[in-house]
């Protein structure tokens, strides 16, 4: 798939209520848009800002807002705090989640992009607090993997355990020199040091809101099903 960039009308922009940056189309649908026979494609919008904001030297914050409307225009109309993720070999559960107790967490740079904690039977439960760039959506779809009966989530018990694997390979130190997502262990909440010191930066934190289950259903959905195109 061949994919260009554009810059979207003023009224278009209005319609939708898009911030003005430029947009990644495919070149399919531009030469679809010049016969005016095409709406905008908000989920492959969505998929190729994800992409673009994956990397450590992205300017993936200014995209942020973008990101975050375009999920709201591709989210199904579900107002219920929790919902079920599911795909062909992952489910997570999304809905909010207590930051006081054990979580593991996505982070980049000095943000939280998200948090999940053991949920029945050591399955997650996602919430997300920013828009998800490529790799944080990755990271939980890769998690939310469904267990095998005798192998469990790849030889782990369940999903817990294997977040907490993972959140302990040296990969996430470079991940986090490099600018990258990455994941982090909050034994006793986020801001809560391991030694019983705190970092009052995250631990400031601990009081945020998660965004709408619908919205980060939306936007696992869109990098799940695009990424293989």
């Amino acid at each position: 798939m061949s994919i260009i960039e554009l810059r979207l009308k003023p009224a278009t922009l209005a319609r939708y209520s898009l911030p003005n940056i430029l947009y990644p189309m495919s070149l399919e649908y531009f030469d679809t848009a010049l016969g005016g026979e095409a709406e905008l494609d908000f989920g492959l919008m969505l998929y190729q800002l994800q992409v673009r904001s994956r990397e450590g030297d992205a300017d993936w914050q200014l995209i942020e807002p973008a990101m975050d409307r375009l999920a709201q225009l591709v989210a199904p109309q579900d107002p219920r705090p929790v919902l079920s993720a599911t795909g062909e070999n992952w489910w997570l559960e999304i809905g909010p989640i207590d930051l006081s107790g054990p979580i593991v967490t996505v982070q980049r740079g000095e943000v939280l992009i998200a948090a999940m904690s053991a949920a029945e039977e050591g399955r997650l439960r996602v919430a997300s607090y920013r828009p998800l760039d490529g790799k944080s959506a990755n990271y939980l779809l890769s998690l939310g993997l469904k267990p095998y009966l005798e192998h469990g989530v790849c030889m782990r018990a369940n999903n817990w355990e294997y977040a907490l694997d993972c959140s302990a390979g040296s990969g996430n130190f470079y991940a986090a020199e490099h600018g990258e997502a990455y994941l982090s262990y909050w034994q006793s909440g986020i801001g809560n040091i391991a030694d019983g010191s705190q970092d009052l930066h995250w631990l400031a934190m601990k009081d945020l809101t998660s965004r709408a289950a619908s919205v980060t259903i939306a936007e696992l959905g869109v990098q799940y099903s695009l990424a293989d195109t």
